[in-house]
């Protein structure tokens, strides 16, 4: 039996988190463009493909009898998640063509800030209770 200190949920948390660390740099960017003319709001969408990856081990639509077949889902590792870079949207760009809504990007930021939080307690509490468990297992 093979003992795993660092799971796959760790892994997702970690990937998470950098994928909200670039999120938040292109938010800042929206933010700090929001006078140039012809700027185009970007976001990173990743939520989608980063639950895909992290349910890459359930069975698939296919029924399979033997590992070395396909069981029809596209399987990518955690670790290579990338997102997606967009243009965000917005239904009323200025006249100059810049696309930054002030108001919106800031409640982006706030959630995008706030979900970084938690993947951080969560991760956190993850090694604290190895830690309670290295420490106290031997008592």
């Amino acid at each position: 039996m093979s003992v795993k200190l660092f799971d796959k949920n760790l892994a997702l948390l970690e990937k998470a988190m950098q994928l909200q660390t670039r999120r938040n740099t292109m938010i800042a960017s929206n933010i700090a463009n929001r006078e140039t003319p012809g700027y185009r709001a970007q976001d990173l969408v990743f939520e989608k493909e980063l639950m895909r990856a992290h349910n890459s081990d359930r069975p698939g639509p296919l029924n399979i009898n033997d590992p070395r077949h396909f069981d029809g889902i596209k399987r990518e590792p955690i670790e290579l998640v990338k997102g997606e870079q967009i243009n965000s949207f917005n239904p009323d760009p200025r006249m100059d063509g810049n696309t930054v809504n002030l108001d919106k990007e800031m409640t982006k930021l706030a959630e995008n800030q706030m979900m970084y939080q938690a993947a951080t307690r969560a991760v956190n509490w993850r090694l604290r209770m190895l830690k309670s468990a290295i420490t106290e297992g031997g008592r």
